[in-house]
């Protein structure tokens, strides 16, 4: 279902079944998959790839040459800045900040893959980090541009460096 207040680019492959609500914003040349929901207002750039069963929530903002896993949930007030990959299952929740050519790992250093990835309220994310396999992030942490997030973050506080230590 799309809703006739919604503005689609051109060139795009939308599945039959996905939801694009009242104010929605679509560039060009992107490709939504099956089962993926579209809520009011929010914003998908060009050359965006959505995975399966992914929701984006009011007002969020996925900017361009983004591409996401299946069943990723977007709360609302989300920005996703260009570049950055989400792997499956991955949860950021509302008014979260990820830079530009943010990555979520998918697998271990042993090849195991690890989904469930979440990231918390209120939370940046810099420029160019990494986030290891299934890795939880709490509300209101910032990470610096570059960072490796290689264990859960559950401390409120700024983190930076290759891993990540909290500096303040």
């Amino acid at each position: 279902m799309i809703s006739e207040k919604a503005k689609i680019g051109q060139y795009n492959i939308i599945a039959d079944d996905v939801i694009i609500e009242d104010g929605v914003k679509i560039g060009n040349f992107n490709v939504i998959e099956s089962g993926v929901v579209l809520n009011k207002n929010s914003f998908v750039g060009n050359y965006c790839e959505i995975g399966k069963n992914v929701t984006v929530g009011e007002n969020s903002i996925i900017q361009g040459r983004i591409r996401t896993g299946s069943d990723c949930t977007i709360e609302r007030d989300v920005t996703i800045k260009y570049g950055t990959i989400l792997t499956s299952g991955v949860l950021l929740k509302e008014n979260c900040f990820l830079g530009p050519n943010t990555i979520t790992l998918g697998s271990t250093h042993k090849r195991v893959t690890m989904h469930g990835t979440i990231i918390g309220k209120n939370t940046y994310i810099g420029a160019g980090s990494k986030i290891a396999a299934n890795i939880k992030i709490a509300d209101n942490i910032v990470v610096g541009a570059l960072g490796f997030v290689n264990k859960d973050l559950v401390e409120k506080g700024i983190y930076a460096g290759l891993p990540v230590k909290k500096i303040k």
